[in-house]
């Protein structure tokens, strides 16, 4: 296999479950000042890049939404995934990754 094809394959990622538990908080950076818990559903790493599925933790009917995990020298930041390409790649991945689980 080469190294294009590894870079497609999902690996299963538990980096901000080791560091928060199974859930986190999220500040809002935008200025709204306000804070929101959520639950960590999933974290993968697709082609070098970490992304994480969370939801509401008191929502269990709410969907999940996808998130993009990036760091810089001012800490790690979580990210909507909001290209339509990058977010379907993602899902397919997180489908992936699932049915490997029920394997």
């Amino acid at each position: 296999m080469d190294t294009k094809e590894q870079e497609k394959i999902p690996r299963k990622l538990d980096i901000l479950e080791a560091e928060f538990g199974p859930e986190l908080t999220l500040v809002d950076e935008g200025g709204a000042d306000s804070e929101s818990r959520y639950q960590i559903l999933r974290e993968l790493d697709l082609a070098g890049r970490h992304y994480v599925v969370l939801r509401p933790p008191d929502s269990r009917d709410a969907d999940a939404a996808v998130y993009r995990v990036t760091e810089s020298e001012a800490g790690r930041h979580i990210e909507h995934v909001e290209d339509e390409i990058e977010w379907e790649e993602v899902a397919d991945a997180i489908d992936e990754l699932l049915i490997n689980d029920e394997s």
